[in-house]
């Protein structure tokens, strides 16, 4: 019986990795960089770990972990706008194929009157690897040795670009529109083809204690993010309601929907060392996706962790004349 289901299991992840090749996380709207390059270094210098076993107690299910560091350069002003930069890497381990994706991505932000408009790209390297385990065939005949050794390991590394748009109003909302794979890579040492993925997100912030005139600051955060590789569409839907402790610290729960897979339950706890929101912030989030696929009969749900270090250096002076005669 294991060994049927381990070959379902592995039909089933190629036809998933082929349609959805991409990470997918629960806490995306805290890796919106990954999805968006234009996202990158909108503000702050931030540090991201998230950690995802996907489909609990499901034989070679996917496990993927991704790590990002980004930054809003201050120093670096290009004509009205500021440039935000980031690094991005990402390990995908579905039975025994591995993606490793490394990403470098630089974002452009243009203030504007309602808001600010941001343009950004991501240049990198996709690389796919199979480490199959061998089992060799009962007989008496000696076999080469060499047969195992090209069976059990091969991989193949390619070219890999990302492109975005990103809007950020003053009214604390924000949409987006992506793609990933711009120019997708074909592994042909591993018989692999990379798809190219379009995203759209978009979020809101709604201040509920502004509202209500409760003690307790509030924040309502709806969300989405629609990802398609052209075939298909999945889209995830997430409300997040911040409750702020004090000036420095805040729980969060949430509830989201995931298309034809699954029903996740958020909460997490974020805090700054410094008791002042405006500098160091960590956030810590647990997730627990309930599963409505068709493998919710074989496993318990999808378990996902984050860890999040945002740090806000204050704004850089503006250099002023000590003549006084020049008006200042």
């Amino acid at each position: 019986m294991k060994r049927v289901l381990s070959l379902v299991l592995c039909c089933l992840s190629v036809s998933f990795v082929y349609g959805q090749q991409d990470k997918q996380f629960t806490h995306y709207m805290f890796d919106r960089m990954s999805y968006n390059p234009a996202t990158t270094g909108f503000r702050g210098l931030c540090g991201t770990l998230i950690y995802r076993n996907q489909w609990d107690r499901v034989q070679d299910a996917p496990n993927t972990t991704l790590f990002n560091v980004q930054g809003n350069l201050q120093k670096v002003i290009l004509g009205p706008g500021s440039f935000g930069a980031g690094l991005s890497f990402s390990n995908d381990a579905i039975g025994f194929q591995r993606n490793n994706n490394l990403t470098v991505n630089g974002a452009y932000h243009l203030p504007t009157v309602y808001g600010t408009l941001s343009a950004g790209i991501g240049i990198g390297m996709i690389n796919v690897g199979f480490n199959p385990t061998w089992i060799p065939p009962q007989t008496s005949v000696d076999l080469d040795p060499t047969i195992n050794q090209i069976a059990n390991k091969t991989g193949d590394t390619g070219f890999d670009a990302n492109f975005g748009l990103f809007w950020y109003g003053k009214q604390d909302y924000y949409v987006g529109i992506s793609s990933t794979h711009l120019a997708p890579a074909n592994l042909s040492g591993v018989s692999f083809n990379v798809a190219r993925h379009y995203y759209v997100m978009g979020g809101y912030k709604y201040h509920l204690s502004e509202k209500t005139g409760w003690n307790n600051v509030v924040d309502l955060k709806p969300s989405f993010l629609l990802k398609s590789d052209g075939a298909t569409i999945i889209f995830d839907i997430n409300l997040m309601a911040d409750v702020w402790m004090n000036n420095a610290s805040f729980f969060w729960g949430a509830v989201s929907y995931r298309m034809s897979d699954a029903i996740a339950v958020m909460v997490g706890y974020g805090f700054s060392p410094k008791a002042d929101v405006k500098q160091d912030m960590f956030k810590f989030g647990y997730s627990f996706d309930i599963m409505t696929n068709p493998l919710n009969t074989y496993g318990k749900g999808t378990h996902e962790l984050m860890v999040n270090y945002c740090m806000f250096p204050p704004a850089p002076v503006v250099p002023r004349s000590g003549n006084p005669f020049i008006l200042q």
